[in-house]
């Protein structure tokens, strides 16, 4: 009777974590104790930064600011090292930091909608990143470092870049294995 009751007791247990790491906070507010919390969207909250408490919270798996107002992405971004989606669509970034490419467990990547031009030459170290979405940015490139990214990356969505057809060789070229989406060019000049 005993074994039953403790075996119970543990069962309960594991099952209140697992629906801990399901949970969806969609407020700061809300946060009571950051090692508990895995899923954070914080979408359509007209934020114009990141607000500091998120680099606090270090189990997070996915992030989502998509639709705000934010500009940049300071450092501290690098502490979230264990997370596996972050969505920053329709912002308005113009830079990535380096210190994103510390996020080693990151396999999807939306930057989509922001005035971006370039990537930094550190996201090359994202090896387990599997989408990256830049639609509608100004990317036009890839440093020549991304070239490891290749094995892993299944998908890069271009659409809506201002790629010429020379720029979709070169990305082709560079990394040949992931699908890529993007529109068709004229090269008209």
């Amino acid at each position: 009777m005993k074994k039953t009751i403790t075996l119970l007791m543990l069962l309960a247990l594991v099952m209140g974590a697992a629906a801990q790491r399901n949970r969806v906070y969609k407020s700061i507010k809300e946060i009571r104790n950051p090692d508990s919390v895995y899923i954070l969207k914080l979408n359509y909250k007209r934020l114009k930064q990141i607000p500091p408490k998120v680099f606090t919270l270090h189990n997070l798996r996915e992030l989502d600011l998509g639709r705000n107002f934010i500009d940049s992405i300071p450092p501290e971004i690098g502490n979230l090292v264990n997370l596996e989606e972050l969505d920053l669509r329709r912002n308005r970034l113009r830079v990535i930091p380096p210190e994103l490419g510390q996020l080693r467990n990151l396999r999807y990547l939306n930057l989509s909608r922001n005035p971006i031009l370039d990537l930094p030459d550190e996201m090359s170290q994202l090896t387990n990143l599997e989408q990256l979405i830049l639609w509608c940015t100004g990317v036009i490139s890839f440093p020549p470092s991304f070239v490891v990214l290749n094995s892993n990356l299944k998908l890069i969505d271009l659409r809506v870049c201002p790629l010429t057809w020379d720029d979709q060789q070169a990305i082709e070229e560079l990394l040949p294995s992931p699908r890529k989406r993007w529109d068709y060019v004229c090269n008209c000049q």
